[in-house]
């Protein structure tokens, strides 16, 4: 049986942006700012989702709703890496086959993220 789920994230989509690296680092570092959205997207997503994570989805739909900024598997980037171990368990597309995209521009005091989640599920 499909089970079907929406989350909606009241913050504005970000970019993933590309981690950075100054010589001697052995790790690369993502900036203040994505940490402190990555921090408050987790927070959002854990409120509204009480389930394990999945070990497959069946479809995941993505609707942006913001600025005209930046690229779309970029903002996708940002909610895939919020979203590992706590609405499934990674971002693989053995976990994650089917990803559906979209955007619309509104203005910034609107702007949020809604995911839609299908697996499946056992029926017990």
């Amino acid at each position: 049986m499909l089970k079907f789920k929406q989350i909606d994230l009241p913050i504005r989509p970000i970019s993933k942006p590309r981690p950075r690296s100054f010589m001697g680092q052995k790790r690369p570092y993502n900036p203040p700012q994505y940490k402190s959205w990555l921090k408050e997207a987790k927070v959002h997503l854990k409120e509204q989702w009480k389930l394990e994570p999945l070990t497959k989805v069946h479809r995941l739909d993505m609707f942006f709703r913001g600025a005209e900024m930046g690229d779309l598997d970029n903002k996708s980037g940002s909610v895939m890496d919020a979203a590992k171990n706590i609405l499934w368990t990674d971002d693989s597309v053995k976990v994650i086959p089917n990803l559906n995209l979209a955007f619309t521009k509104v203005k910034i005091k609107d702007s949020h993220i809604i995911i839609q989640i299908t697996w499946e599920a056992d029926d017990d």
